[in-house]
């Protein structure tokens, strides 16, 4: 994921510092049903539907912005053979990620970058035949400027897909709002229809929208569910307050989903 304040890195660091604990492991299994290495609310099944969306092949080069710990770009360079970039603005992501390919012999084909997307990517014009940012949309006030960021980063006819998990598609109170945007630094919350348009102006052809909102309820609930079982390990290896506020991020996430107050829609386009 991206964003940069102290309060979020301090957040994410944590995060991937803890990564590889066999606890962590566990609590994704049990959270996502496949333990990908995912740190957002993609799951393994959705990913493979991302990849034929994107229309991927071993000839392919992508970029995957907010790449995080980077398992679901080792998990894509697995499963279609492509070349990945992946960049995200946290440091003990890119470490983690970089330490992960290189353990599963996939360093020849990705590379993992410290960059942050709200300014100018350090990669030439039409260096990528596919963009993906799964779950991160939220993080990026000038929604504006960075579609024109992927556009430039296109070849053309290359595709975009991502992933808006706040999306506002009803009423939220203000202290829901706080919850749900725990940890997270700077976070915002998205108009439905906003993307859409900003998608189009910015030069792409809107290929496909779909509602991914299920998933989100589903694992956020799992998730939860999988850390009450372990409260007394997370209580000694988080602390008893960072627990409980996970834990109370995790219900918020889970409830305006299953309200259909916070939608997530993915959204595949086409550069011109």
């Amino acid at each position: 994921m991206s964003g940069g304040s102290e309060e979020e890195a301090n957040q994410f660091d944590r995060t991937y510092g803890r990564f590889a604990d066999s606890i962590y492991a566990a609590i994704r299994s049990e959270a996502f049903g496949e333990d990908i290495g995912q740190n957002s609310w993609i799951t393994a099944d959705e990913l493979r539907s991302f990849c034929g969306w994107l229309e991927l092949t071993p000839t392919s080069e992508l970029l995957d912005v907010a790449s995080g710990s980077g398992g679901p770009a080792l998990f894509i360079v697995k499963s279609t053979g492509c070349r990945v970039t992946g960049v995200d603005v946290h440091e003990a992501g890119v470490a983690v990620a970089v330490a992960n390919s290189r353990s599963a012999g996939l360093a020849e084909r990705t590379r993992f970058v410290h960059a942050d997307a709200r300014r100018a990517l350090p990669f030439a014009d039409g260096q990528f035949d596919a963009i993906l940012s799964i779950d991160a949309m939220n993080h990026f006030y000038d929604r504006a400027g960075l579609l024109q960021e992927f556009r430039r980063l296109l070849r053309p006819g290359g595709r975009l897909l991502f992933t808006n998990a706040v999306t506002l598609t009803g009423l939220l109170r203000k202290e829901e709002m706080v919850e749900r945007s725990y940890g997270m630094g700077e976070f915002v919350f998205t108009p439905m229809g906003y993307d859409q348009k900003n998608v189009v102006a910015a030069g792409f052809e809107l290929l496909r929208m779909e509602d991914l909102t299920d998933t989100v309820a589903r694992v956020a609930r799992a998730w939860h569910e999988a850390r009450a079982k372990r409260t007394a390990d997370l209580d000694r290896i988080e602390g008893v307050d960072q627990n409980a506020a996970m834990q109370r991020f995790l219900d918020s996430v889970s409830t305006l989903a299953l309200e259909r107050r916070l939608s997530r829609p993915a959204y595949l386009a086409r550069r011109d």
